[in-house]
């Protein structure tokens, strides 16, 4: 086994699987509630309604996002009324998100839709013992990380160019 062209392979399949989901983002979904979503307003609502609990720089820490991404996605969510702001009980400086009405009916929507989109995955993998799902799981572990490094080299070789 050519282990050299394996991973060149690996490689190219990912970045047409990032390109191909990069598309799949751009294409807005009506739950329904006569408002069109993009991936990122989904997720957002999904997020708020997984985890009530935290305030918005918590889910900024927790997405891996900044707090000004966090803040642009809930702006186009609360023009939507989809989403309100309040501010904490105890630190006024805390600013916490929850769904409307509206938006609880599109977060319970998307999950049942979520949930009925990964039967095939669950079918997929029931064909593979649970040594070779472990590994695929642990590979895109290792490939998040190598992103998140990535990411990191290449910003520090912008500043170096700078």
């Amino acid at each position: 086994m050519d282990r050299k062209k394996i991973c060149e392979e690996i490689v190219e399949l990912f970045i047409r699987l990032a390109n191909k989901y990069h598309a799949l983002e751009k294409i807005p979904v009506d739950y329904g509630v006569g408002k069109d979503l993009y991936h990122s307003e989904r997720h957002m609502i999904d997020q708020i309604g997984d985890h009530p609990e935290k305030n918005i720089t918590e889910l900024a820490q927790f997405l891996g996002v900044t707090k000004g991404a966090i803040s642009q996605t809930v702006k186009k969510l609360e023009d939507k009324g989809l989403v309100k702001r309040y501010k904490g009980l105890e630190n006024e400086k805390e600013v916490f998100l929850e769904l409307s009405e509206i938006g609880k009916t599109v977060y319970e929507k998307h999950k049942k839709i979520n949930q009925e989109s990964i039967i095939p995955l669950y079918e997929e993998l029931r064909k593979y013992s649970d040594d070779k799902v472990y590994f695929l799981v642990e590979m895109f572990k290792w490939m998040d990380s190598f992103l998140d490094d990535s990411k990191v080299k290449m910003q520090e070789h912008t500043k170096e160019k700078h």
